[in-house]
């Protein structure tokens, strides 16, 4: 058994999974690390909200009395087969992960909201509000699992700040706060390493998404996962599936 783990959450059913799952796994064996899927749910309510599911990433803790570091990905994240190895460019005192924030984010709304919940102090900006969908995380944040008592949700923010009715956000606000209240650093990778999907459509995004190594198809977005798995590994790779699967994403 590997030190290191790829860890992903597989709780329900998504068509694309097939395909996301299989290219993490080939890329845990490129980097020597385990693949594991987490299929059930673990963490006390989580079936009481509409996302609940996204509460057990908090598993990691878990996993953390097994694996000394560990990269979870959200199961709609693609990866470009020539995407570095993740361990390499995070130190184990840092949490890795990538911040949306300006010019193309503003997360302030939200973050102001949920520091305010958990008692985390606010930093007077959401320069270091980061997505909780791609994390490289090692033994000294394990603590950062352990999740709080009281949960709740938060209306997610669009790119500019204004408020979405379509969308809740539970762990990331959460994960935010909680870094602050255990006092946890974090690493910035940069928009390579978690391109979300709502970035591909920001007139000052700062490239293409076929120039990122790790592509996150988040909210709308679940149909692109299609086009850049052909995009990053052609036709008629093992992975890529076809149109009309992609289409049944719409």
């Amino acid at each position: 058994m590997s030190k290191y783990a790829v860890i992903t959450l597989a709780i329900g059913y998504q068509r694309f999974w097939k395909r996301t799952h299989a290219i993490m796994r080939n890329y845990a064996d490129k980097i020597g690390a385990d693949f594991i899927k987490i299929t059930e749910r673990k963490i006390p309510n989580s079936s009481e909200f509409t996302t609940g599911y996204n509460l057990e990433k908090f598993q990691i803790y878990n996993y953390l009395s097994i694996y000394d570091r560990i990269i979870f990905f959200d199961g709609d994240i693609v990866i470009h087969p020539q995407c570095p190895n993740l361990f390499e460019l995070v130190p184990e005192n840092r949490l890795g992960v990538v911040c949306e924030n300006a010019p193309c984010y503003d997360r302030s709304f939200t973050f102001q909201k949920a520091c305010n919940f958990y008692g985390a102090k606010y930093p007077g900006n959401s320069e270091n509000w980061f997505n909780g969908g791609m994390m490289v995380v090692s033994q000294p944040q394990k603590k950062l699992f352990i999740p709080p008592k009281k949960i709740r949700d938060f209306p997610a923010e669009q790119a500019d700040g204004a408020i979405s009715h379509n969308f809740v956000w539970l762990d990331t606000p959460m994960l935010n706060a909680w870094r602050i209240i255990k006092n946890i650093e974090i690493k910035n990778l940069g928009f390579r390493f978690n391109y979300v999907g709502s970035l591909k459509s920001l007139t000052n995004k700062p490239f293409e998404p076929e120039d990122a190594f790790i592509f996150h198809g988040s909210g709308f977005e679940k149909p692109y996962i299609y086009k850049m798995i052909k995009s990053w590994y052609g036709a008629l790779s093992p992975f890529q599936d076809t149109e009309s699967l992609a289409a049944k994403e719409r």
